[in-house]
């Protein structure tokens, strides 16, 4: 078994790295695409159907289940809302515990390619109360569009800068250790305002992904 050394002799940004480094079971779009048309044929709905209930066209939807296309951030929130479901959900098996315990090496994340983009999943499921999730913008990434759900979020950035952008309010970057709490139902957006990864901590209730 390979040696860690005392986390007291690492600096913050290195743990943080070293931490992140061992995130496991990563869907790209490929599998998040699978997952999708899996998800569409047990519901025994068409794409047509999907298309008129999210406005994202069958065409579009054909393409990113056929792992061909990316999708962005908030067109993947519009197919979960829409199914009722929770991106959790799809990557991850339900967990019935008192305890839900999500070691470091066991969690799973989303791959959103176009925005450059990973989201690691902190909790067992998305069936609770609040969704906690790790945002990671490799250098140049943001979301492409606005978002809006309902209810409060909350975000602590771990490493790099991040603008947030809420409402028509002038973008506010963040950096390690600062914090920002919103109304989640005001379109807001992400973006790696730094060099190198951006990552940061998110928690939204209810759960918005």
């Amino acid at each position: 078994m390979k040696k860690v050394e005392p986390a007291t002799t690492m600096e913050p940004s290195a743990a943080i790295a070293a931490a992140s480094a061992i995130v496991a079971r990563e869907a790209a779009g490929s599998d998040l695409g699978t997952r999708l048309r899996q998800l569409r044929r047990s519901r025994g709905v068409s794409l047509a159907e999907v298309a008129e209930g999210t406005g994202i066209s069958a065409s579009f939807l054909s393409t990113v289940e056929k792992g061909k296309s990316d999708i962005t951030v908030s067109r993947l929130m519009r197919l979960v809302h829409w199914f009722g479901v929770s991106i959790a959900d799809l990557v991850q098996e339900p967990n019935l515990s008192p305890v839900q315990l999500v070691r470091a090496d066991e969690r799973r994340s989303v791959r959103l390619a176009d925005e450059r983009l990973s989201i690691q999943m902190l909790s067992a499921d998305g069936t609770h109360a609040m969704m906690p999730v790790i945002n990671a913008y490799d250098e140049g990434g943001g979301m492409a569009d606005p978002t809006t759900h309902d209810g409060e979020e909350f975000v602590h950035v771990l490493e790099g800068h991040v603008e947030l952008t809420v409402g028509r309010a002038e973008p506010i970057v963040l950096g390690p250790g600062d914090s920002a709490y919103y109304r989640s139902d005001v379109p807001h957006s992400f973006r790696n305002a730094g060099s190198g990864v951006a990552r940061f901590l998110g928690v939204t209730t209810p759960p918005n992904l």
